[in-house]
């Protein structure tokens, strides 16, 4: 069972944004300006959404096995090249992976330290994820689905159905409380059904019901 960290106070939030902030020209504009959207959105909650983004990513195969985030972003910030000196992202990390070393003994355990490394990282695997994808990976989205215990491969189907319907996956919170109109529940009631078709083929539609019922 995961566990829920211990938020963030405040100042620790702004310690945190000004430390990627100065980070700017070691990891290059697209991670600094992507990290501070990733600490505001998931802060408290980011070492559980970590998780997640790591799971899912390895179903993607857009992380391998060993990957961790925060080795990624440890390794973001020792390293000579940018995403931007890349054509691809997956290239990047293959770079990081590959050709950046980092003694994980010596790297400070100081929580903001640690935080920034992570935000980096986790930045890094969520714009690969979404690049695979072709699509924008929903920091509400991910924020809420990490509180239902879904399996990393329903999650993964359930952000491909999105990208195809054009409908915001940010309203999944707004479907689970029961706050959307008959026909927008309807909309994406079919949306979860898609994905999880897709996750587990050999169910049958009632079996895919009724699971989309328990998790959602």
């Amino acid at each position: 069972m995961l566990i829920m960290p211990t938020p963030l106070i405040p100042l620790n939030l702004s310690m945190i944004l000004s430390a990627i902030s100065k980070l700017g020209a070691t990891v290059g504009p697209m991670i600094a300006k992507y990290a501070p959207i990733v600490i505001k959105a998931l802060g408290e909650y980011l070492p559980k959404i970590i998780q997640l983004v790591e799971a899912v990513s390895l179903v993607a195969n857009v992380l391998k096995p060993n990957d961790k985030v925060e080795e990624l972003g440890a390794k973001a910030m020792a390293a000579d090249k940018k995403p931007e000196d890349f054509d691809q992202i997956n290239d990047y990390i293959n770079y990081l992976r590959n050709e950046v070393d980092v003694d994980e003994a010596t790297l400070s355990q100081d929580p903001i330290d640690k935080t920034v490394r992570q935000a980096i990282g986790t930045s890094i695997a969520l714009k690969a994820l979404g690049n695979e994808l072709n699509t924008d990976i929903s920091l509400p989205f991910l924020s809420k689905v990490s509180e239902l215990g879904i399996e990393s491969k329903v999650i993964l189907e359930i952000i491909k159905s999105y990208a195809k319907s054009g409908l915001n996956p940010d309203d999944v919170e707004a479907y689970i409380d029961g706050d959307l109109t008959l026909g927008e529940s309807k909309k994406h009631s079919s949306i979860l059904v898609d994905a999880y078709h897709n996750a587990y083929p050999s169910m049958t539609s009632q079996e895919i019901e009724q699971a989309v019922m328990k998790d959602f």
